[in-house]
């Protein structure tokens, strides 16, 4: 008999002090084996990949020839490709004059005969062997993987991402197409035990919801885009896939992987369009069966609304998974070490211009701390280069559109009375600039300190050494998101004390390590609060959150026969 071990790897100091299992030698090997091979080359002293050369030039000649015949991404239903009349311009946000790609969004018509279309799969799909999905899951890491290079360019030219963090991204989403099919190949061998009855043998068939699943992507992470169709897919749903404009041409690409893999036409649709209308439309059929999306605590209240307000007329109760953006924090104890937290704090907060949804948002250190931190937070933004993202010496692009900065613009406006130690321009002459900005406020209850910012701009609290106590219960109830944090301090006993005070702060504790985690592998991932419905994506939990199990129950013996004298109604 199979046991699955759902929990994470924690290191040995941590494990004693939550009392966490060790985890599974088995599933050990299996993360291990989704994992993809860190560069050996062109590698730079701390382990991160670098942009030598002849990849430079390689990515000046992809920019010319993607702006002078940018990428097509049409509507796709089954197999049938759409080049409506809806036609929306992409431009790369560091050069506003560059075309990207052109998307031709759906419209209401197109989206009814998608979700027709994704009904009529389905009835075929679900009955797909497990390993056959997972030989077409494990074919498209291997195409994405090869055409990793395209991918990079429509991530560094789209969303602005440099080089580094779009390779990183690609590495993510292979890394988790074959963690996925690891953990569903787990999934299929699960079996239950049944106390006292000897003769009676469960078995467990994870079927796939009674409808059609749709996911609503963002653009932050194509890894993260991606799985929010794929997962569903992967338990045996047809899928409504509606990524935001930023993020369609590489979500196409990874759609033309799995084509090329061998997954059935209508499975997957490729349906972007006006994201009220797309919401309008799925939510009116009667076999919605759910909906997987990734955006702001606003748009999820409104499909909260929509789907209760339609509830009477769906064939099941929809489930409805998301993720928010956090109010991500580091917490710092005196007893830290100072450079470990100056290089955290940039990276977590200015990598891709802070508009990860667990990028660092605030920050809390002790008084005694200040002075030198301060230096050593200023000196390492300076050597930040912010331009643009195709340039091997970037460390930060632009913000993704027009509507990111100016809300970074309004932000910077209306608290320029507030102590600024860096940055503070925005520019958008050329592109969306905005400079890594931080700044220190002396109000404890300052709104900066509890809605998320989704941009370069860190506020700090300096607390008193010996307000510690309470320093650490404003950090734990000042959001009411909860997605990551982290905790900086060497004295285990400390260590210990904030992490049950800031259990429910977030939903991904971190101990030394920035609040994003690390840079590469595999980690379970999700937050509480306002910041999503914590479903963990990246682990078999996610996976079973779109399953709707049968149990089918098998008697070995025949069934006893009745007493001599009884009647059979």
């Amino acid at each position: 008999m199979l046991k699955i071990a759902f929990m994470g790897l924690v290191r040995s100091p941590l494990r004693r002090r939550m009392g966490a299992a060790g985890l599974s030698s088995e599933v050990i090997k299996t993360l291990e084996k989704g994992r993809t091979r860190e560069p050996q080359a062109d590698s730079e002293a701390d382990g991160e990949p670098r942009v030598n050369m002849n990849e430079q030039l390689l990515i000046n000649h992809a920019a010319f020839q993607m702006d002078r015949k940018p990428l097509e991404v049409p509507t796709i239903v089954g197999d049938e490709q759409m080049y409506t009349m809806d036609n929306q311009r992409l431009s790369c946000p560091h050069d506003l004059k560059q075309t990207v790609a052109q998307i031709y969004y759906a419209n209401r018509c197109q989206i009814e005969s998608a979700i027709k279309t994704a009904l009529k799969a389905q009835a075929t799909w679900s009955l797909v062997t497990v390993a056959d999905r997972l030989t077409i899951w494990r074919h498209a890491a291997d195409i994405i993987e090869a055409d990793e290079f395209r991918m990079r360019m429509y991530l560094m030219l789209a969303q602005g991402k440099t080089s580094v963090d779009a390779e990183k991204d690609i590495r993510r989403l292979v890394t988790s197409i074959r963690a996925n099919s690891d953990y569903l190949k787990h999934l299929s061998q699960l079996r239950f035990e049944i106390q006292g009855e000897g003769r009676v043998f469960p078995s467990l068939n994870l079927r796939p919801m009674d409808g059609f699943v749709a996911a609503i992507a963002p653009f932050e992470s194509v890894a993260l885009s991606a799985n929010l169709a794929l997962c569903p897919m992967l338990m045996g749903n047809a899928v409504l896939w509606n990524p935001v404009l930023e993020v369609a041409p590489i979500s196409y690409l990874v759609y033309l992987a799995f084509k090329e893999a061998g997954l059935p036409k209508g499975v997957l649709n490729f349906v972007p369009s006006n994201k009220k209308l797309f919401l309008d439309t799925i939510t009116d059929a009667v076999h919605f069966a759910g909906v997987n999306c990734h955006g702001s605590v606003q748009d999820y209240r409104y499909i909260h609304k929509l789907v209760s307000d339609k509830m009477p007329r769906y064939i099941c109760f929809p489930r409805l998974v998301a993720e928010s953006a956090g109010q991500n924090f580091h917490f710092v104890h005196s007893s830290a070490k100072m450079e470990a937290v100056c290089s955290a704090t940039v990276e977590a907060a200015f990598n891709y211009a802070g508009q990860y949804a667990n990028s660092l948002s605030r920050m809390y250190v002790p008084s005694s701390m200040w002075t030198e931190l301060r230096e050593q937070l200023i000196e390492a933004v300076k050597r930040f280069r912010v331009g643009d993202p195709t340039q091997k010496d970037t460390r930060m692009g632009p913000v993704i559109n027009r509507a990111a900065y100016e809300r970074m613009r309004k932000l910077m406006e209306s608290n320029k009375d507030a102590q600024f130690l860096c940055g503070g321009t925005c520019n958008d002459k050329i592109g969306y600039f905005v400079e890594p900005t931080i700044v220190r406020t002396m109000n404890p209850l300052d709104p900066l300190l509890s809605e998320p910012l989704a941009g370069p701009l860190l506020p700090i609290f300096v607390y008193a050494d010996d307000s510690f106590a309470e320093a650490l219960n404003l950090a734990a109830h000042q959001s009411k998101h909860a997605l990551s944090g982290s905790v900086f301090a060497t004295r285990d006993e400390v260590i210990s004390h904030c992490l049950n005070q800031l259990r429910m702060a977030a939903s991904n504790l971190y101990v030394n390590e920035r609040c994003t985690g690390s840079s590469g592998g595999l980690t379970p991932f999700g937050g509480n609060r306002l910041s999503g419905t914590n479903d963990k994506s990246g682990s078999a939990y996610f996976l079973m959150r779109w399953s709707s199990p049968l149990l089918v129950e098998e008697t070995v013996d025949s069934p006893v026969a009745a007493p001599t004298g009884w009647k059979v109604a």
